[in-house]
């Protein structure tokens, strides 16, 4: 049954107070008395619940009232209604250990293998029976975050709309990734310039719309002079992680991959930035305003600017 908004708006929902107390005391002095009215502020307000309900609702006898068998019916329904109204008006009270919240968080593909795994060990440790979604990263994360497609995202720019906060977690430092026998490796000092001898394989950032996105490494690189050849670009980590496995490209990937266990145990880092501001690129935590007074999601919040990078 759909629900009449404009039928609703005309009810004094105070009444419904009123009506519960009358039945819990069947006696129209001793609920006055409990709901801190006078005895004829009371009665009127019996006389308006009579009329809203089409219903005597109660009877007077030697010892109070006694309620009609239509004040019986909804007295059945009034404790959990007006519990429910309590629970919305109420402060959220939030326990990680009971918390079944379902989060939906987008993250750079490149961060999972050294982000994640630590991130989802941290949450189920406090609450565990947290559901958690990972979405590719988007060059337009805030119309996600905006529908609630999304309740974070980690993204390489800070958002510009009021209607978002955005966290810094960091900065990204840029490193060539290769498999381990590749030719560079066999180079006692490699430069640079040297990597742009081989083409590279680049992730492909989801969006509806990716014209033009200009990946702030590219930016990077052509204040230094280079560009890269991308000779595979997708949005699937496991197929950039196959072909660097078995060909001579590279991978430019941010630092803390080296943190990676099961990366390091098939590429090799063979030109890694100096760390300076111009080879730095921010990271930043993207959330709209919708959750902003979430228990829940602040506690998320916390734990995910808690993580090292």
């Amino acid at each position: 049954m759909q629900i009449s908004e404009q039928k609703l708006s005309r009810i004094d929902l105070n009444l419904l107070i009123s009506l519960s107390m009358l039945l819990k005391e069947k006696s129209v002095s001793r609920a006055a008395e409990r709901l801190y009215l006078s005895q004829s502020a009371m009665s009127r307000t019996l006389q308006r619940l009579r009329d809203l309900f089409d219903d005597p609702l109660f009877h007077r006898t030697a010892t109070g009232i006694i309620p009609t068998v239509k004040a019986q019916a909804i007295e059945a329904l009034l404790p959990d209604l007006l519990q429910k109204l309590e629970t919305i008006f109420q402060s959220e009270n939030f326990s990680p250990a009971t918390c079944q919240h379902h989060f939906s968080i987008s993250i750079p593909p490149l961060m999972s293998h050294a982000f994640l795994l630590p991130l989802v060990q941290k949450i189920y440790s406090t609450a565990p029976m947290v559901q958690l979604t990972e979405h590719s990263a988007k060059v337009d994360p805030e119309k996600h975050l905006e529908s609630g497609s999304l309740d974070f995202a980690i993204h390489i720019e800070k958002s510009t709309d009021n209607n978002f906060t955005s966290t810094s977690l960091g900065t990204l430092i840029p490193v060539i990734f290769a498999r381990r026998n590749h030719p560079l490796t066999n180079k006692n000092k490699i430069e640079l310039k040297d990597c742009f001898d081989y083409s590279f394989l680049d992730l492909n950032i989801e969006s509806a719309a990716n014209i033009g996105f200009i990946n702030p490494i590219d930016t990077m690189l052509s204040k230094q002079g280079f560009h890269r050849d991308i000779h595979l670009k997708s949005s699937q980590f496991s197929i950039l992680s196959d072909v660097l496995m078995t060909s001579d490209n590279l991978l430019i990937g941010p630092h803390f991959l080296l943190n990676s266990n099961v990366f390091n145990e098939n590429f090799t880092v063979v030109y890694q930035f100096e760390k300076s501001s111009a080879n730095s690129i921010g990271l930043y935590l993207l959330e709209h305003q919708r959750v902003q007074n979430s228990a829940v999601h602040q506690w998320l919040k916390n734990i995910i600017i808690n993580q090292k990078f």
